[in-house]
């Protein structure tokens, strides 16, 4: 059977009248000259007609089902049945012997609505089974309309893409100026630009809508009247007269060729068959936030927070209606509307449209540097009255960091000037004005009115809000010819604070700090990387020696708080001005899910004494003292979410005698890689690879065929041609931890050539696209060979991870992805690896991790300097402990281990497991739950001699590890789900 839409209409009906509708098909009486008629009608107590469309097409039949509502007369209500397009390439089923449209159908879920003229439109979508009722509900009136918010936005995206399709002629300067403030050059901008200018309009054309419902002096668009897409100016230039420039100035309505005509017409018909006026604020507002699809919203830096994250921070750090809050990196304006929610909900007495306007005209301040957010920060504040007239909004175009209180923003004035600068960061914050004929991006402050805005005075403020942008460090410096240097002048009373490295986040905090009143807080989302990255360590000394860091948020079940991000975020609420009479411990919280009341919350870390945990349903509130916060690392309390695993590791610590690596005389450094003074590119024509363990790319030309007393031979895996190596110029290698299943790498089949200075060393040289070994290379490789290697960064998640710690009898080289201690002997080597790779040391490495995303952690420099490890000299002043280690550690390194996680759960114990553990360790490592209990005694040995030597002794030894096993795969589990 052929399968269009008036099959499945036909099939649709035929389900209908057998559960009661009386559905007809092929219906005849329509509006004389439609080119469309309604699919399908119902008689059944009034008039309903209905009209079907594919998915793909649905937002044709909101045009189409509100023309029916219109123009045909005695029409009670329309709806709209969207069919999923699969349905066209999977076919009906006309053999199956039964009902036909259930068969059919009745797997899949229909977009469908239900119109009324001047009432809420009813979305959702619907099973085929509910799909009856539904439509009785909405005849019979029996249900209240509700607005599904993805259905919204789907209709809404297909408008905006099929806008983008008619712009692709329109003159890109005009898009690229509309969308991200200039011209560029980059492609991925350029495209950016191309595929939101059709989300820009559609936004003007649903905001038009709302606005002509509340103020009578705006008509409504009707669309019959248009002759071509410009006409659509002289409605936005009513507004204009009156408020509202930040929407309206941007002209992409203008660029629409006539041939585009039935597209708009149908694009306002659909618009206002969605009926938005009637949807909450709140939810319109969220439909505006959620339009732009979240790839193309990085490509124009609309970063945009979630918001239930936002409202966390606005209820902590909004205490009163008159606070005035500023984001200095405001994008769709997100933290803004919920700075307004907060303050409206604390506001005692009647809200008038006085009290509306002091708050978006005076008391919230947002700065972006990119127009489109601007635009979307405006209808975001807009929104949450959107009755009242407003004349200016405190919304200002600029590169934030480059203000200082006291600065005023100039209306409409020009930021950017020589094109390679045009990335959105402007130059002229620091008091010179600009050559308004020279350069060509609108910047300043916004106003609503069509005339000049008053110039936008920037004060302080109670609560500096903000997600700032993340931009590595490498990024920041080409934003602009010494972007870097102008920040660390616009900074320089941070001077000492101010690393090299910082992220371009870290800035805003110090710009926080300079707009803030003395006991404001600053709210903030931001990369848990602030907590305990090395150059973020500036930012961490002004929190903790300048202001009481009252919150800092991380969630369980989930990495971030923003939408278009899988990085570790943490949420930072701080008072600025320490008083050292004042109770000034923190208040971790790690939470599961969004969903948490922030007033409980506060009540809980209120009643939580410093050095206690309080456990409530969906967060944890773990207070710590200041004296005991690690300015190295403030993301310690949230390494694990079972502090018991503290309390275990605190257990075996305190029994061992302990020390820092970087007291030993181990040395530390890098392994070999792609990055060190120019010379690791010539790397792969070194390695003589283990033919056997491998899978060998292009670059991979030499094999080891074969070893000797005094020398190998390599074989070129193209040419089959071999060559003799003297033994002393090479050493071994290890090219690749990953895979590795034996923590002993003595004697693996892999070297690296040191020099070409060897007979037949020219002609290895000439079968490579190498002229020569870098005469460097030598001297590199030396520097980076030792006896362990400790993992630098890795997935503990991974079935191709197995250990922490590698040992080799032979001072080995190893890859950049490891820390190499090369001045440890074989004996220091083997304590130090059965150390770190002990269960313990694993747990230490998790504390001590630098998040990035779930299961992926990495560990720098700094941070492994201050591991704790046992003094290489004696345990406990007994020699004797220290050779069982050794004895244990030789015993089995060279067993081969499963991964990590599987380790643990081999040996971990089921009853410490509840049901929905073990549903969700299954979830996260297939079938894994089938491995407890089952017994992997190497690691546990080694453990064992660990615990024996911290005076853990006998069956208490057994009932430590159970537990402790089970405790640590839980977390691992967690951080698997949570990268997923």
């Amino acid at each position: 059977m052929s399968v269009t839409e008036d099959t499945v209409t036909d099939l649709v009906a035929g389900y209908l009248r057998q559960h009661g509708v009386n559905a007809l098909t092929q219906i005849s009486n329509t509006a004389s000259g439609r080119r469309n008629q309604p699919d399908i009608e119902i008689k059944n107590g009034g008039l309903f007609f209905g009209e079907a469309k594919w998915e793909s097409k649905k937002w044709e039949g909101f045009g189409e089902a509100r023309d029916y509502g219109e123009e045909i007369a005695g029409t009670e209500g329309t709806f709209l049945i969207a069919y999923p397009d699969e349905i066209k390439s999977k076919g009906i089923q006309t053999s199956f012997e039964g009902d036909l449209a259930e068969s059919s159908l009745g797997e899949y879920e229909y977009s469908v609505a239900f119109l009324r003229r001047d009432q809420p439109t009813d979305m959702r979508k619907v099973s085929l089974q509910e799909l009856p009722e539904w439509i009785q509900q909405n005849i019979k009136e029996k249900r209240a309309p509700e607005t599904d918010t993805d259905e919204v936005v789907d209709v809404l995206r297909q408008m905006a893409r099929r806008l983008n399709n008619e712009l692709e002629t329109a003159p890109e300067d005009n898009l690229f100026r509309n969308v991200l403030g200039a011209s560029t050059d980059d492609e991925d901008e350029r495209e950016a630009a191309r595929e939101t200018a059709g989300f820009l309009l559609i936004n003007q054309i649903t905001f038009y809508r709302v606005l002509s419902y509340y103020i009578d002096e705006f008509d409504v668009i009707d669309p019959d009247t248009l002759n071509e897409p410009s006409d659509l100016s002289h409605y936005f230039q009513q507004v204009l007269e009156v408020d509202y420039t930040p929407v309206y100035q941007f002209k992409i309505v203008e660029d629409l060729p006539k041939s585009a005509m039935s597209v708009v017409q149908d694009t306002v018909k659909s618009v206002n068959g969605l009926s938005p006026e009637n949807i909450n604020h709140d939810v319109l507002g969220k439909v505006f936030h959620e339009l732009i699809p979240h790839e193309a919203r990085k490509k124009v830096a609309a970063y945009y927070t979630k918001n239930q994250a936002a409202d966390i921070l606005t209820d902590l750090a909004i205490e009163s209606p008159e606070d005035r809050v500023m984001d200095p990196a405001c994008g769709s304006g997100t933290l803004l509307a919920s700075s307004y929610q907060q303050k409206r909900e604390l506001f005692e007495g009647r809200f008038t449209e006085t009290d509306h306007r002091r708050f978006i005209e005076e008391d919230l301040t947002g700065i972006d540097v990119m127009p489109f957010a601007a635009h979307l920060s405006c209808i975001h504040l807009a929104l949450q009255a959107p009755v009242y007239e407003t004349d200016e909004v405190n919304i200002g175009i600029a590169d934030s960091t480059g203000l200082n209180p006291g600065d005023t923003i100039n209306p409409l004035s020009f930021v950017l000037p020589e094109p390679e600068q045009q990335r959105g960061l402007g130059d002229y914050a620091d008091g010179a004005r600009p050559d308004l004929e020279q350069e060509g991006v609108e910047g300043g402050s916004i106003t609503l009115d069509a005339d000049k805005g008053q110039e936008m005075l920037l004060q302080h403020s109670d609560v500096v809000i903000m997600n700032p942008p993340f931009s590595r460090q490498e990024s920041v410096a080409r934003f602009s010819p010494d972007y870097k240097g102008k920040l660390e002048t616009r900074f320089s009373r941070r001077e000492k604070q101010i690393h090299g490295k910082m992220s371009y986040c870290s800035y805003f905090f110090f710009l926080a700090d300079k707009f803030l009143k003395k006991g404001g807080r600053m709210a903030v989302v931001c990369p848990a990387t602030v907590l305990n990255k090395e150059s973020d360590q500036g930012v961490r000394e002004m929190l903790i020696q300048e202001y009481n860091v009252e919150y800092i948020f991380a969630r369980e079940d989930a990495p971030n708080y923003s939408e278009d991000t899988d990085l570790r975020e943490v949420l930072i609420i701080a008072r600025k001005g320490f008083d050292e009479s004042e109770d000034n411990s923190t208040a971790f919280v790690s939470h599961d899910g969004l969903n948490i009341d922030a007033s409980d919350v506060k009540e809980t870390a209120e009643t939580t004494a410093a050095g206690e945990t309080t456990y409530a349903d969906d967060y944890t509130v773990q207070r710590i003292s200041l004296e005991d916060l690690n300015i190295n690392n403030l993301f310690a309390p949230f390494s694990v979410g079972n502090p018991e695993l503290f309390d275990s590791w605190e257990k075996v610590a305190n029994g061992l005698s302990l020390t820092t690596l970087d007291s030993l005389d181990v040395g530390r450094i890098r392994g070999i890689g792609s990055n060190a003074d120019g010379v690791m590119h010539v790397h792969p024509i070194c390695s003589l690879n283990d033919p056997n363990a491998y899978k060998f790319g292009d670059e991979d030309l030499f094999v080891l065929q074969e070893e000797f007393d005094d020398h190998v031979t390599a074989q070129h895996r193209f040419t089959d041609e071999t060559f003799d190596i003297p033994r002393d110029h090479v050493v071994p290698n290890l090219r690749r931890y990953s895979g590795r299943q034996t923590v002993d790498l003595s004697g693996i089949p892999e070297y690296v050539i040191l020099d070409d200075k060897w007979d037949g060393g020219d002609r290895y040289i000439s079968l490579t696209d190498e002229p020569r070994i870098h005469p460097k290379w030598s001297e590199r490789v030396q520097k980076r060979r030792g006896h362990i290697a400790l993992v630098r960064r890795v997935d503990l998640t991974a079935p191709g991870t197995h250990h922490m710690a590698y040992y080799s009898d032979e001072k080995r080289l190893y890859p950049d992805m490891m820390w190499v201690l090369p001045d440890a002997n074989q004996k220091e080597a083997k304590i130090l690896t059965a150390w770190f790779d002990s269960t313990f040391g694993w747990l230490q490495s998790i504390f001590d991790r630098i998040e990035t995303r779930g299961g992926w952690i990495e560990w720098h420099g700094y941070i492994v300097d201050k591991y704790r490890v046992p003094l290489l000299s004696s345990f406990a002043n007994d020699d004797d402990q220290r050779q069982e280690l050794i004895n244990t550690f030789d015993a089995v390194k060279q067993e081969e281990a499963p991964s990590m996680v599987r380790q643990l759960a081999l040996n971990a114990s089921e009853e410490y497991f509840t049901d929905d553990q073990i549903d969700a360790m299954d979830d996260a490592f297939e079938n894994i739950s089938d491995d407890l209990g089952e017994g992997f005694g190497e690691r546990r040995e080694l453990d064992k001699a660990i615990l024996t030597i911290a005076d853990i002794e006998g069956k208490n030894q057994e009932q430590f590890l159970d537990k402790f096993y089970s405790d640590l795969l839980t977390e691992i589990v967690a951080l698997k789900l949570m990268m997923d």
